[in-house]
């Protein structure tokens, strides 16, 4: 048994058939096959056996399986003794829980398991209680190699990432369709290693997120009463279908759904997963705006303290909007020639020429093919000092003095100007409530948060790499306070 029988228990479009079958995963069609993990098998082959020799069918069977096709459980997902149910009693059966990953991955810990249909003379043959092998050899039948469009891109997909109490987390979850669209600009002339690596960064990027949303979306699971699910998935999933699947057909480029599902199996993809991590996201969201409630209002005292210890932001400086003619001085226009010329254009405007026509006409400022105008700037921020000075100096309105900066000869005319200053509490206070309220709700949220990954266990494939978990915590700084996200 695999993750995959799991979720064949708790999502009606997912499959999981006899010891040889074939099962959906992600949406896409695999071969899969019952196996042993070796591990438990040489557990099971060092008890005693009462009644049977060393080589009855039994022990043949567990040692049958050749290396390599004994599928590796990493440590983390075995049921350590703080796993949920863990050394429990299901009151249907009164029996302790056996320790191990099939017990721990189904839908309603301790509940039955379905049976695998096997040919009743494998299990004569096998022994009571034997573990029955399946084989490696099957094929596909005829027609479904065809959808499997680039299979070993499908498997690779179908990788588990990462567990979060009884869900699990596949490439295919984490590697968006935005994602695969990036992968495919940048993938030409990459060898497959080197597209396995940046698959492995996009995955390891986005894992802690979708995890977060996860643990939420498995405690909302505990409470939620099972007959209710299928309910509530129905509606979101129409939701889906209508307001998101239209908009992700067409950024595809595509023109139907079919094409786009289409267009996902050939990534490995399939819509039954993104319609399936759109809904574990949106119970999740609804699930947090329920435990974290926040109606309460926020004293006026604490909004005029935090008012005086951040005056700081709530200070502007002074800014304007201006006009500005300009006349450069070259080698071929000594200083004089380029007086006269502005000046001219100064009489032009001072006569009732308006501004705009002067500059584009004339001008050759930075601004001029647009009339020489200058939007709200503020006081500084202009590298030509005098034309900074004039600008926070002059009356507003009126004509400057020709200003010679060295380099070129401007006049400037002053539009609209406002002094620094500092935005009063009256003015800032309904911004203050709102920060005030968002803070308080996220200390809530992390609290929340807090406790349900104390009791939700997690492992990811990253866990043991260089560089630790995505889900640690990132190391402090001596004197620096600690902020939970």
């Amino acid at each position: 048994m695999s993750d995959t029988c799991d979720r064949a228990q708790r999502h009606p479009g997912h499959r999981c058939g006899p010891a040889r079958a074939l099962v959906v995963i992600g949406g896409l069609l695999c071969a899969a096959h019952v196996r042993v993990d070796s591990r438990a098998a040489a557990q099971d082959s060092a008890q005693p056996t009462v009644g049977a020799a060393a080589d009855t069918p039994t022990a043949a069977a567990r040692g049958s399986v050749p290396l390599g096709q004994a599928p590796s459980v990493p440590d983390p997902l075995g049921r350590p003794l703080g796993w949920p149910t863990a050394g429990k009693k299901p009151v249907a059966t009164g029996k302790a829980l056996e320790n191990h990953v099939l017990s721990s991955i189904r839908a309603i810990p301790g509940g039955p398991l379905e049976s695998i249909t096997v040919e009743p003379a494998a299990i004569a043959a096998a022994g009571k209680g034997a573990v029955i092998q399946a084989g490696f050899e099957d094929q596909l039948p005829p027609g479904a190699a065809a959808a499997t469009t680039g299979s070993v891109q499908v498997l690779e997909n179908a990788k588990v990432m990462a567990r979060v109490g009884p869900e699990v987390v596949l490439q295919g979850d984490l590697l968006t369709p935005t994602a695969m669209d990036w992968l495919d600009k940048v993938s030409p002339g990459l060898t497959p290693e080197q597209v396995a690596d940046l698959k492995a960064q996009i995955c390891r990027q986005v894992i802690k997120p979708h995890i977060e949303s996860l643990i939420v979306y498995v405690d909302a699971c505990r409470t939620i009463p099972p007959d209710r699910l299928p309910e509530i998935e129905k509606k979101v999933n129409e939701a889906f279908d209508q307001q998101q699947l239209p908009r992700l057909v067409k950024d595809a480029g595509v023109a139907t759904a079919a094409e786009y599902e289409q267009l996902l199996r050939s990534r490995g993809l399939s819509l039954d997963r993104i319609r399936k991590t759109f809904f574990e996201r949106a119970l999740a969201q609804q699930w947090i705006q329920q435990k974290v409630v926040d109606d309460g209002e926020i004293p006026h005292a604490d909004m005029i303290a935090w008012y005086q210890n951040h005056l700081a932001e709530y200070e502007f400086p002074a800014k304007a909007r201006f006009e500005q003619l300009t006349v450069k001085v070259t080698a071929d226009r000594p200083r004089q020639q380029a007086w006269n010329s502005l000046a001219a254009m100064g009489n032009e405007v001072f006569q009732g020429r308006p501004f705009a026509d002067v500059a584009k006409a004339r001008s050759e400022g930075p601004t001029a093919a647009g009339g020489g105008g200058y939007d709200w700037t503020t006081k500084g921020s202009l590298v030509s000092k005098v034309v900074d000075d004039a600008v926070f100096s002059l009356p507003v309105g009126q004509l400057s003095t020709i200003l010679d900066d060295g380099t070129a000869l401007h006049i400037v005319r002053v539009i609209e100007r406002t002094d620094a200053g500092r935005t009063p509490f009256i003015e800032a206070q309904v911004g203050i409530r709102d920060k005030l309220r968002d803070e308080r709700r996220n200390r809530e949220m992390d609290e929340y948060l807090a406790t349900v990954r104390d009791r939700t266990p997690v492992w990811t494939i990253f866990d043991d790499q260089p560089g630790g978990s995505p889900l640690q915590a990132a190391p402090q700084t001596a004197g620096q306070p600690r902020t939970r996200r």
